[in-house]
C-alpha cells in the first residue's frame, strides 16, 4: 500500500514551496488510495514553535489537504534512541568527542532510485562520516527522518530537490538499519520571475497570505499543482480531477516559474465556477473589512439579491477583495468610483426624469427597468444612448460591467434613484 508523508519543520509559516510538496504527496496518496501522513519534525527545540505548528495545520486545512495519520517527531525519541544504539552495537556507528557518528563506506557508490530523475549515483569516497546523535544526547535530522520513515512504512519520499544531496546518507542509513529503502521523488524548485529560487523578495510566499489576498483555496491547489505538473494543455482543474489525473510521470524535471498574473487569472476562473452560497460566505469578511457595510446590513440584506449581484459582478473580479469592492454597490454606502462619474448639464435633466420614473417602478427587474428608461427618455425627446454611459457611471462608478439593466436590478431601486439624482444635481450645480 502506498504511504507518503509531508514532514515540515515548525520554524515559521508554510511556504508555497513546501505547500506544493505537501500537495504532490497528498495527490499521490489519494490517487493510489494510499495513506497521507503529516509528521511535524520538531526536534529543533530552539527554533520550533507551537505557533508555527498551528500555522502549518491551518494552512493545510485551508488547502483541503487532509491527513490520515499525524505524528510529532519529539514524541518518538525512544524509537530514535533504540535505532541509534542498534547501530552502535553493530559497530556501524562510533563515539567521538561525545557525539555518535555513522560510518560511511569508503568504497563503491550509493544509488538513489528516483522515480523522476532516474538512478542517481554518489561515490562513497566523496561522502564523509556524519553525526547521528549530538554530544547532548539529541538526534540529528538525517537520522531521525530515516528512522521515522522506516517505522511508518513510508513507500515514497516526495520532497524538494534541495534534499537530493542528503539522499545518499538516508539510503545508507536505511540499509544499515536493515529497512527497505523507499522510492524517492525529488521535485524541482519553484522559481521567481527572475529564475532564482522563490523567496520573500518576490512577494508573498506564506500560504495563508494568499487567503488574505482574496484567493480561493481551490485556486491555490490548482496553481500549485501546475507548478511542475501538467496534463496536456489544460489549465483549470478541480480537486477531484487532480486526484484522478495526477502522475509523477507528468512532473517536469526543471524548475517551475511562479507567475502572479497566472495565479490571478486562475482565481478569476474559479470565482466564476464557485457555488454562490459559498461565495457569499467567503466574500463577507472582505466586505465587512472595508468598513463601509455593517454586519447587520449584510445579514439583513436579501440573500437572493446578493447572489444575483455576486453572479453578475464576479466575472470581472480576480480576487475576493475585488468582488467585495464591486458588491458594495448593492448597499446604501457612498459610491467608490473606479472611473470618474461624468454627467453633463445636458444629460442631467434627462437623468432626473428617468430617476423619477424609476422611483415608481413596482417591479425592479431588468425588463421593467429598461422599459422605464426608454419610455421616460422618449417622453423627453431623447434616446437611451444619450445617457447610457452616464447612468452606468453614476450608479456603478465603472465604465464597463454587466448589462446596465441587469446590474441595476440587484443594486436596488432606492440606491439607483439616489445615485442618479445625486450625479445629476452635482452636474447642474457645477454648471451654475
Amino acid at each position: 500500500m502506498t504511504r507518503v508523508r509531508f514532514a515540515p519543520s515548525p520554524t515559521g509559516y508554510l511556504h508555497v514551496g513546501n505547500a506544493r510538496t505537501a500537495l504532490f504527496n497528498w495527490l499521490y496518496a489519494r490517487h493510489y488510495d494510499g495513506t497521507f501522513i503529516l509528521r511535524i519534525e520538531d526536534t529543533d527545540k530552539e527554533r520550533s514553535t507551537e505557533a508555527s505548528i498551528e500555522e502549518i495545520v491551518k494552512s493545510l486545512r485551508w488547502l483541503g489537504l487532509d491527513w490520515d495519520e499525524y505524528y510529532r517527531q519529539t514524541e518518538r525519541t525512544e524509537e530514535h534512541a533504540k535505532a541509534a544504539q542498534d547501530l552502535m552495537d553493530r559497530s556501524l556507528a562510533y563515539e567521538f568527542e561525545g557525539a555518535w557518528w555513522f560510518r560511511v563506506p569508503t568504497e563503491g557508490e550509493t544509488i538513489v532510485h528516483d522515480d523522476l530523475l532516474g538512478d542517481v549515483a554518489f561515490s562513497n569516497d566523496q561522502l564523509k562520516d556524519f553525526v547521528i546523535r549530538r554530544s547532548d544526547g539529541s538526534f540529528i535530522y538525517h537520522f531521525v527522518v530515516v528512522v521515522d520513515d522506516a517505522d511508518m512504512g513510508v513507500t515514497h519520499v516526495i520532497r524538494g530537490d534541495d534534499h537530493l544531496n542528503n539522499a545518499p546518507k538516508h539510503v545508507l542509513l536505511f540499509e544499515a538499519l536493515g529497512r527497505e529503502v523507499p522510492r524517492f521523488v525529488h521535485l524541482p524548485m519553484i522559481l521567481g520571475p527572475d529564475r532564482t529560487r522563490l523567496s520573500k523578495r518576490h512577494g508573498v510566499t506564506a500560504v495563508l497570505g494568499y487567503r488574505e489576498r482574496g484567493l480561493l483555496p481551490e485556486t491555490m491547489v490548482n496553481f500549485l499543482a501546475r507548478l511542475g505538473w501538467a496534463h496536456g494543455d489544460d489549465e483549470v482543474f478541480d480537486r477531484d480531477t487532480l486526484v484522478e489525473l495526477f502522475s509523477i510521470d507528468e512532473v517536469n524535471k526543471s524548475g517551475a516559474i511562479f507567475e502572479d498574473a497566472k495565479l490571478l487569472w486562475l482565481n478569476q476562473q474559479h470565482l466564476k465556477r464557485a457555488d454562490l452560497s459559498r461565495l457569499l460566505d467567503l466574500v463577507k469578511p472582505f466586505i465587512l473589512g472595508l468598513g463601509r457595510v455593517s454586519a447587520e446590513a449584510w445579514d439583513t440584506h436579501d440573500v437572493a439579491t446578493l447572489k444575483k449581484g455576486a453572479h453578475l459582478l464576479r466575472d470581472r473580479c480576480k480576487t475576493l477583495e475585488d468582488l467585495a469592492l464591486a458588491m458594495e454597490l448593492l448597499f446604501p454606502v457612498p459610491l467608490q468610483p473606479v472611473d470618474p462619474v461624468e454627467v453633463t448639464s445636458d444629460q442631467a435633466p434627462l437623468m432626473l426624469g428617468v430617476a423619477d420614473a424609476l422611483a415608481q417602478c413596482e417591479d425592479f427587474e431588468p425588463e421593467c427597468i429598461e422599459q422605464t428608461f426608454r419610455d421616460s427618455l422618449a417622453a423627453q425627446g431623447a434616446k437611451l444612448k444619450d445617457i447610457a454611459l452616464a447612468s452606468r457611471l453614476a450608479t456603478t462608478g465603472r465604465r464597463a460591467g454587466p448589462s446596465l439593466f441587469e446590474i441595476l436590478s440587484p443594486i436596488g431601486c432606492e440606491n439607483v434613484v439616489g445615485r442618479m439624482r445625486k450625479a445629476a444635481k452635482e452636474a447642474l450645480a457645477d454648471e451654475a
